[in-house]
């Protein structure tokens, strides 16, 4: 049985919508026929694109609010947690302003499941870079947490809460914790779509890419489909949704440039733009979180759903050109 099929009738609750990976998620879970009751902070409804079953609700919530989120739980089956904001220097710059943006919203979450009287599936959007800089290749459950921003310690809160919550019987949890995420996506209101993205827009504009130093930190990039069908399962099973945080990456490393030649080869080869790869020096205010070398290991995830990536770092970015090109009034 697919996760879709298994989703079918369910009611499923997705913050961040309007959000890069929320946007692709969307997608995938308007096939079957279910509700879809899709959260942002905006009370304008986003413009979906989707072929599918589902029946879609809009919903503009404060997720500080209690109340907000006991009407979002009142029948729902499952919540795919994705509404944070991702951007390091942010967080560093504003630490309060970070905690209430990114932690109070759990904190609230789990005051309002206390009232629910069933068990709700909670999937929540964590990030591998809780283990630091420092750390044995390849990670995975049992790496040491170490993390070193601001950023980074707030998803491992909401972690935390999450879990301590599971084992109080108020919600079902379970982290996905995402290495760097990649892949065409289509029209996102979130700009910070990570260092991989960044350049392959670059490159299909006809512009340089830049590279840090020699470009030789490790990076393990995951598909943006890969990810997509990870939450999939992980709302759809009970199995894995019992307060652990899973490792969800590839399990394959690649230097950056490496990936940023793939880029550059796959823009000639697709877009018939020549790209330039320029390397500059790396700045020096680079947070030692850029400076990681980095390998997941997903095998437990894996074992628990089934699930694994099985798109190759080529065939998305060759993907992310194909797409690109279809689109006259991008690509033109």
């Amino acid at each position: 049985m697919t996760p879709l099929t298994q989703l079918a009738g369910k009611c499923i609750v997705i913050t961040g919508a309007r959000g890069y990976i929320g946007g692709a998620l969307v997608r995938r879970l308007a096939q079957p026929p279910c509700t879809l009751r899709l959260v942002s902070r905006s009370s304008v409804p986003a413009s979906v694109d989707t072929a599918g079953q589902a029946k879609l609700e809009h919903v503009a919530a404060d997720l500080s609010n209690e109340r907000s989120w006991s009407e979002l739980l009142a029948d729902a089956d499952a919540v795919i947690h994705l509404s944070s904001r991702p951007d390091l220097r942010a967080a560093e710059a504003d630490p309060s302003g970070d905690e209430s943006i990114n932690v109070e919203p759990v904190k609230t979450l789990v005051r309002a499941a206390k009232l629910k009287p069933a068990q709700t599936r909670i999937v929540f959007a964590s990030a591998v870079t809780i283990v630091g800089d420092r750390h044995a290749n390849p990670v995975d459950e049992a790496t040491p947490d170490n993390p070193r921003s601001v950023y980074d310690r707030h998803k491992l809160a909401c972690e935390r809460l999450l879990r301590d919550a599971t084992k109080q019987g108020l919600l079902r949890a379970c982290s996905l914790r995402l290495s760097n995420v990649y892949g065409y996506g289509g029209v996102s209101i979130n700009s910070n779509r990570g260092i991989l993205n960044a350049m392959m827009e670059r490159a299909a504009r006809g512009e340089p890419l830049t590279l840090y130093g020699d470009g030789s930190y490790i990076r393990d990039f995951v598909h943006l489909d890969d990810v997509v069908e990870a939450f999939c399962l992980a709302a759809a099973s009970d199995r894995v949704c019992d307060g652990s945080a899973y490792v969800v990456t590839s399990g394959r490393g690649h230097s950056l440039a490496e990936a940023f030649n793939v880029v550059a080869n796959e823009a000639q080869h697709v877009l018939d733009r020549p790209t330039e790869i320029q390397y500059v020096r790396e700045p020096g205010d680079l947070h030692p979180i850029d400076r990681r070398n980095f390998i997941g290991n997903p095998s437990l995830f894996g074992s628990r759903t089934g699930w694994r990536a099985k798109i190759d770092l080529e065939s998305g970015i060759h993907d992310y050109f194909v797409r690109f090109a279809a689109q006259p009034a991008l690509a033109g």
